[in-house]
């Protein structure tokens, strides 16, 4: 699926490139939005279990395509690009998009056998007064009900009481940039079971 969504992004970013010096940045700004940030969203917390390397090829893809729509030099940090695009980086991006997820099965907006597949920590520790969820066994720790629950056990509290989907998702991506942003020990980290704490 990578070497697919890849083609289809390296398609596109000709184009723009192409196209780049007679649009203003506001129109390859839309450009990038509209017409290739999906190609890198479509499945991504399933390709998010892939390997390092390939999920690295994407990380250059996607810086690529940030910088072209900015019409910075190739060196500019990619922290000031991401913030200049309101993007996150790429892996933090998969992060709220299975935090999303999960908020929708825990509050009722997907069907009904997928909550079924999780239950809160009970008891007095800590884990069961944050309502976190427990994290089922898993061999190669990349199941779907296990990197699901981690993600949502690091969601912040201040998230979790929020009822609409889209207001979760939005808030979560504005607290994930600010932190990265402001985080000097911040560094990519495309391991699958990955979760960044917002500072």
């Amino acid at each position: 699926h990578i070497d697919y969504v890849k083609k289809k992004i390296q398609k596109r970013i000709g184009a723009m490139y192409r196209g780049s010096s007679l649009l203003p940045i506001k129109y390859r700004k839309m450009f990038a939005n509209s017409l290739i940030l999906p190609h890198f969203d479509y499945l991504d917390t399933i390709y998010g279990r892939a390997s390092k390397t390939k999920l690295h090829e994407l990380d250059i893809l996607y810086k690529k395509v940030a910088k072209i729509a900015l019409g910075v030099e190739k060196t500019e940090s990619s922290i000031n690009v991401y913030r200049d695009m309101k993007w996150l980086p790429l892996h933090l991006r998969r992060q709220v998009h299975l935090s999303c997820y999960m908020f929708k099965i825990l509050n009722g907006h997907s069907p009904s056998n997928f909550i079924n597949k999780f239950s809160y920590i009970s008891g007095g520790s800590r884990d069961g007064a944050n309502c976190n969820l427990y994290t089922p066994k898993s061999k190669n720790l990349k199941n779907f009900y296990y990197l699901g629950a981690k993600a949502w056990n690091n969601t912040p509290q201040t998230l979790r009481s929020i009822s609409d989907p889209k207001v979760f998702g939005k808030n979560f991506k504005t607290l994930l940039l600010d932190s990265v942003t402001s985080d000097p020990s911040y560094v990519v980290n495309n391991a699958f079971d990955h979760v960044y704490k917002a500072r």
